[in-house]
Order: structure tokens, then sequence, then C-alpha cells
């Protein structure tokens, strides 16, 4: 979308690439600096971390594929001329063989924590196995199939679905009806693990659970000419029933419990995510037949206020909304320990850096919205630095409030079995991890020299 009117169409994709790459490498580095934590907390520190690593550089893909196409035919960029030329290109495959690789972690993180349904002495070989051979299948399957099969792919965002879920309404009605000690941890950070993986989805959860959210699918199909077929529309269709139904029993369930013990930060982000999916509801009716275009007859552009509404419910919560509550997960829930040597450095840049952007994220909706100079939007972000550096360490500590641990209540209510990993077993996964990553680089680099789309 180049056009003058989606100019601010992606205005926090390179922000929220650096974003995540910085914030998944000190995460990971706080991580592996942990000690004294079960397995699976720790474990999950670093799968969170690692996903935020390959969505940054998916991120960094797409900023450049993005530029690429507001250049097409300038003679900036040389060889892109066409929007093939880009979406034929290592770039392109790129993106797509990291996010293969981020649904392979995604994949595995609900078998693991907050309840580990795979309870072995060798699990985390197991786990790191598993993700090795689903991602060296899916990165090269879906460039080669020409991204035709995304709807089966983005099946592996499933296991958040159909196993958070249940545990959720597990300690939902623990701590409801029978006042179990420990499940009010269990069940809130399953619902935050929840949002932070398909909170951007949520926006959408009405228009997902009427069907009538199939009319921007069959547009951007249109207009990224990439066509699903059959077996991948199907999946697609259930999965966005079962989002709209998660969605309801999340909202559902924090009511009650806003009811009956007050009401606290997660229903507000819930309710929150309600309302604004009303909302777009009723927006998608008003735009019903510029959204149908594309399929009926050309694709006729949105207005100005319907994408500025787009960026700030759809890619804020995508950009800004994911590594907020990722990171709120890691800090708050046993994953790291902020307090060893040298942590407590690296959890303050995280803290800041986490401010500096919600600062400058909020600059750049406000600027979205009024015709302000850009002079004046930079010094107040040069404003809201000064301010906030020396209050950082009290931020912090507005921020890590009360760590609990998930893990521990799991242990104490429903057991555990007890397993002794290895730092040798943490490093080979990261080792791993660092492999896949690589992999999908070079494939993306060989399938584009070998021209097979071409």
């Amino acid at each position: 979308m180049a056009d003058e009117l989606y100019e601010s169409f992606n205005e926090l994709l390179p922000v929220a690439s650096v974003v995540h790459i910085a914030l998944g490498v000190m995460a990971l580095v706080l991580a592996h600096r942990t000690r004294g934590r079960e397995w699976n907390e720790r474990y999950a520190g670093m799968l969170i971390s690692w996903m935020m690593v390959m969505l940054g550089i998916q991120y960094v893909c797409s900023t450049i594929i993005d530029y690429r196409v507001e250049t097409l035919g300038s003679g900036d960029v040389s060889h892109f001329n066409t929007y093939e030329d880009v979406f034929y290109s290592s770039i392109s495959y790129g993106q797509s063989a990291l996010s293969s690789a981020f649904l392979a972690t995604v994949f595995i993180l609900p078998l693991i924590y907050p309840y580990p349904i795979i309870q072995k002495e060798s699990v985390l070989k197991i786990c790191t196995v598993v993700i090795l051979a689903i991602a060296l299948v899916l990165v090269p399957f879906d460039i080669f199939t020409e991204f035709t099969y995304r709807g089966v792919r983005n099946v592996l965002m499933w296991t958040g679905y159909l196993v958070w879920t249940p545990v959720y309404l597990r300690f939902l009605f623990g701590e409801m009806l029978y006042d179990e000690k420990g499940a009010r941890a269990i069940s809130s950070v399953t619902a935050l693990l929840l949002l932070g993986l398909y909170g951007q989805f949520y926006i959408f959860w009405l228009q997902d659970f009427t069907g009538i959210a199939t009319v921007y699918f069959g547009r951007w199909e249109v207009e990224d000419f990439v066509a699903q077929n059959f077996l991948s529309t199907t999946l697609t269709m259930f999965r966005l029933g079962i989002t709209g139904t998660t969605l309801l029993v999340i909202f559902f369930g924090e009511m009650w419990r806003s009811f009956k013990k007050g009401f606290g930060g997660l229903s507000f982000v819930v309710v929150l995510l309600f309302v604004v999916g009303v909302m777009w509801y009723l927006i998608t009716l008003v735009n019903y037949d510029t959204s149908e275009s594309c399929v009926q007859t050309i694709c006729e552009p949105f207005d100005e206020n319907f994408v500025d509404w787009y960026v700030f419910t759809y890619q804020v919560a995508k950009f800004l909304g994911v590594p907020l509550v990722f990171m709120f997960i890691v800090l708050n829930y046993n994953m790291v320990d902020t307090e060893a040597e040298g942590s407590k450095l690296i959890t303050r840049i995280m803290v800041l850096l986490l401010i500096l952007v919600a600062t400058s994220s909020i600059i750049e909706m406000i600027q979205i919205i009024l015709p302000i100079p850009e002079m004046i939007t930079s010094a107040l972000f040069a404003a809201g630095v000064v301010v906030f550096i020396g209050w950082e360490e009290r931020i912090m500590d507005q921020i890590i409030t009360e760590t609990s641990s998930a893990a521990e209540s799991v242990k104490e209510l429903v057991g555990m079995a007890r397993i002794e990993v290895s730092e040798g077993e943490f490093r080979f996964f990261s080792m791993s991890m660092i492999f896949l990553i690589m992999y999908a680089i070079l494939i993306s680099l060989l399938f584009d020299s070998m021209g097979i789309h071409e």
C-alpha cells in the first residue's frame, strides 16, 4: 500500500522489529543466567525469548518488503520493478521461513507451560527435535507451494486454543468454586499467554464468531494473489470460530472473577478487547461494500479513518501489545531471575526500552491523527526520555509487582513429575534455535537463487 492514503499503515513496523529482537535477546540472556527454577518455567522463558527474536527478524523482512513495494519502478532499488519481483524474492521467502520457524515454537509452548503435558526426563531433547523436525519440513514446503497452504500451516497455532483454554477453565473453577490456593496464578498466566499470542486476532472476535471476517480474507487473497486451496480455506474458517469462542470464554471467566473477587488489570484488558471487537464488527458492516469490492469487481481503497482505526487497534496490539504482554509474563511469573548478578541492569534496560517504545508509539499515533510537525513530536519524545531517565527503577518495581510461580502452584494442586534438566540441554536448545534461524535464511537465499517461481 504505497498510496498516500496508507502512509501510516506500517509506521510501527521498523520500531517493532528492533524492539522484538532487543527484548528477545535480553530475555534470553536472563533466562540462561537463571538458576533454581522449575524446568518448564525456565524453558518457557527461553521459548518466548526465541519467539520474540524470530518475530523481530520477520518484521525486519517485512520492513524491507514494504520499502521495496513503495519504491517499485523508481530506480532506487534495482531489479524490483513489479510486485511479483518483490513477492518472489529472498526477503519475501525469508519472511515466510521465519514465520514457519515461529509456528514450530508456538506449537511446543502450550505443551510445557503452565501445565506440562510432556513430563519425561528427556523432555527438552524431545521438544527441540520436534521443533526442528516441523521447521525443517515446513520452511521449504511453504515456499515451494507458493504459500497456498497457509491455513494448513497455521494449524500449529491451534495448540494454544486447544490446551490453554481447558487449563484456564480448570484453574478458574478451582479458584472460584473451591478456593484453591495458587489457582489464580495458573489461570491468569494462561489467559495472558492467550492474549499475548492471539491478542491481535481477538480484536476481531465478533467478526470471527459471526463469520463476517471472511470478507477480509477474500480481499487479502485477491490483493496478495495468494489463493488458498480448499483445505487451507476450510481450516482457516474453523480457526476464526475457535478464536471468537476462546475470547468469549476468557471474557465471561474474567467477568465472573471480577464479580466475586474484584476488578483487576487482566479484566480491564479483556473488557477492552471485547469492546474493540464489537466496534470492529460495526465498522465492518459500514465498510462491507468496500471490503467486498476486490471479490466482486475491482478493489476500492478504504478511507483514511478506517486505515487509522486499523493502525490504532490491530497494529498497536500486534507490534506493541505482544512484547508488553510477553515481557510482563517473563518478568512476573518466575521465568527469569531479575535479582541475579548482572541481571538487574539488563532488566532495567528492558523496562526502559518498553517505556520508550510505548512513548514513541503514542507520539506516532498522535501524529497520525493530528497534523503536528515532526520537530514538535521529536521534542515531545526527547522530553519523555528526560522524564523517564532516573525513574526507571521505580517504574521497574511497579511493573515487576509480585512474582508468582505457576509451576509451583501446578505441583501443589495437581502434581508434576520431578524432572532434572541439565544446563547443557538448555544450551543445546538455544544452539538449535540459532541453527534453525540460519537454516531459514539459507533456504530463502537458495530458493531465490534457483528462481523456482520464475
